[in-house]
């Protein structure tokens, strides 16, 4: 049986752990190839060679446009023509804001902010080349859609993208190409453990408090799973969305209505 994304190609930033790695396996699961492009080449292997399928790792700055495109290039060569882009890659930096230096604050909008444009610009530009619609799936967040502490720089970043992708999902829509973000809440990533340890370092408590905490404020009462994540995007790379643009679609286990 052929799978939702059969012989469909996508990219996704990121993608050599969390959250873009469980989507490149949900996409190959599909029936899709797939390019994971992230910045440590070391780590992009590693992760290259756990997957099954047609796979191709791809070394990238999501930062730099001209890199981006010439990924792109190679991408269509190895792969076939780009039909899924997935801007994913991103970065933390958890501090309150009055101790968030500038120079943190701009790294982090750009490579979340601007690489995601950038990304999703070049991917923008193949698909209307090549006539045939496309889908733009962003990685925002819960904090894309509410600030909260510690999150000055990251919820800036966040709430950019779904701006961005509600520009773009207007102005691409007439071409078939729709575009969509989803925001997910506290997954099961090393981001997320990151975040437990810095947290419990400015608040001085122990790193299993913190972890309780959030935990006990969702109420499936547990960190998502990234394959209850993945099956979003594939949704929203797929068919089964072919009305739905312009969207930021959460999943938080719930966070938001308790």
């Amino acid at each position: 049986m052929a799978g939702l994304l059969q012989d469909k190609v996508a990219l996704v930033t990121g993608g050599a752990q969390g959250i873009g790695l469980a989507v490149a396996r949900a996409f190959l699961a599909e029936g899709a190839a797939v390019a994971i492009a992230d910045v440590r080449a070391d780590v992009l292997e590693a992760a290259a060679a756990g997957l099954p399928g047609r796979v191709l790792p791809v070394t990238l700055d999501v930062t730099d446009e001209a890199a981006t495109e010439a990924a792109v290039a190679r991408i269509e060569a190895e792969l076939g023509p780009l039909a899924i882009a997935v801007p994913n890659a991103g970065i933390l930096v958890l501090k309150h804001g009055v101790d968030t230096g500038v120079d943190e604050f701009r790294r982090v909008l750009d490579v979340n902010l601007t690489g995601a444009f950038v990304t999703a610009k070049v991917a923008a530009r193949r698909l209307l080349a090549h006539g045939n619609g496309g889908r733009i799936v962003f990685t925002s967040s819960l904090f894309g859609l509410r600030g909260g502490r510690e999150n000055s720089a990251y919820s800036a970043s966040k709430f950019g993208m779904i701006g961005v992708m509600q520009s773009l999902a207007a102005e691409l829509a007439p071409a078939g190409i729709l575009v969509n973000a989803v925001c997910p809440g506290q997954m099961d990533t090393e981001m997320i453990r990151q975040l437990f340890r810095d947290r419990a370092a400015i608040r001085g408590v122990p790193e299993a408090e913190v972890r309780g905490a959030l935990e006990g404020r969702i109420p499936v009462g547990h960190l998502g799973p990234l394959d209850h994540l993945a099956g979003t995007y594939v949704y929203l790379a797929s068919d089964l969305s072919r009305y739905v643009t312009g969207q930021s679609i959460t999943v938080d286990g719930g966070w938001q209505i308790d």
